[in-house]
Parts: structure tokens; C-alpha cells; sequence
């Protein structure tokens, strides 16, 4: 009996090594100097700007929009690949990463873009929306980030729908910076 219960073991074991395959951290971008606006701390600033931006609909402001998903898909995957980050709420970093994915989709930027073309874009399109370079703008959502046309592109940034589970991930993500027991 005593090896049947070894045996049992020894798979137990084999299965259980299965589930634990190493996963390489998220794709993440890095952030030019004040990309945030700010000369000091950019991922509390992007952490700002997402919680910001995402605590309402955004309609009629598609620079708005591009500035928050600039935000969201860094932080996508700034916060599961920094060890500073390693206090803040598994769950809420995970969620955080999902939901770089789901806007991804809701504006039609592929799944496979590389995170520093998906920042670099909005960045630039927020820049450009807020100077009102319609040139900058057109020449902005022609690029192969986008797997939808430029006319559906700007569609999608000035119509981003409330989500009250995007609002709070986002805002859990933010606050947790000043909770007293941030990373102890």
C-alpha cells in the first residue's frame, strides 16, 4: 500500500511540474522622457492617466483616448515585469494586462504589436490630436499597428464606452501606490 501511495505521489508531482512552465514577462515598452508629462516618476504619472482616463466614457476626444491606452499598454506590461511592481496586487496587474488586450481589440490595434509601437502610436496621436495636425493625424492611424482602416481607427478613439471594470482595475491600480501597505 505503502508504494501504491509513493507511486501516486511521483505522478502527483509530474503533473502538478505540468503547471509550472516559466513565463516570460510581458512585452513592455519604455516610455520617452515625460511621456506622462512629468519630469519625475513616469509610471505613477501613466498610472494616473490611466485611471484618469478611464473613469469615464470617452466620446468626442480621441486624443484623450490614445493618451489612455498609451497609459494602459504600458502599464500592461510594466507592472508584470518590474520587480517595484511586485507589491502591487497580483490580481490587479494581471487584470491590468487583460485589459491592454481587450482595448487592443476595442480599437484595432493586433494583438501581436509590439507594446513600444502601440505607445510610441498613441503617444504620437494624442500629440497630434491635441495640436490639431489633421497630416500628423492621417499619417498616425495608416500605421500597421492597426488591423482596422484609419477611417475605423479614429472611429473607435472617440467612441471608447464606459467600462466599470476597466474604471476599476485601473483606479485599484492607482491607489494601490498610496496605500500605507504598498509593498510590505
Amino acid at each position: 500500500m505503502r508504494r501504491l501511495g509513493l507511486v501516486v505521489g511521483a505522478f502527483g508531482l509530474l503533473a502538478l511540474s505540468g503547471c509550472l512552465k516559466y513565463q516570460p514577462p510581458p512585452d513592455t515598452a519604455q516610455l520617452p522622457p515625460g511621456a506622462f508629462h512629468t519630469n519625475g516618476d513616469q509610471d505613477v504619472a501613466a498610472l494616473d492617466a490611466a485611471a484618469l482616463g478611464f473613469a469615464h466614457a470617452i466620446t468626442g476626444n480621441p486624443g484623450r483616448a490614445a493618451y489612455a491606452i498609451a497609459a494602459l499598454d504600458y502599464l500592461g506590461g510594466e507592472l508584470n515585469s518590474n520587480p517595484r511592481w511586485v507589491g502591487m496586487d497580483a490580481l490587479t496587474r494581471l487584470e491590468m494586462l487583460d485589459w491592454r488586450k481587450k482595448m487592443r481589440a476595442e480599437v484595432g490595434i493586433s494583438a501581436t504589436a509590439p507594446s513600444q509601437s502601440v505607445v510610441d502610436t498613441m503617444l504620437a496621436l494624442a500629440q497630434a490630436y491635441r495640436a490639431q495636425n489633421q497630416a500628423a493625424v492621417t499619417h498616425l492611424l495608416a500605421n500597421p499597428i492597426f488591423t482596422v482602416p484609419p477611417n475605423q481607427v479614429a472611429d473607435r478613439l472617440g467612441n471608447i464606452p464606459y467600462s466599470a471594470n476597466l474604471n476599476a482595475v485601473t483606479a485599484q491600480a492607482d491607489n494601490s501606490i498610496i496605500s500605507p501597505n504598498f509593498g510590505s
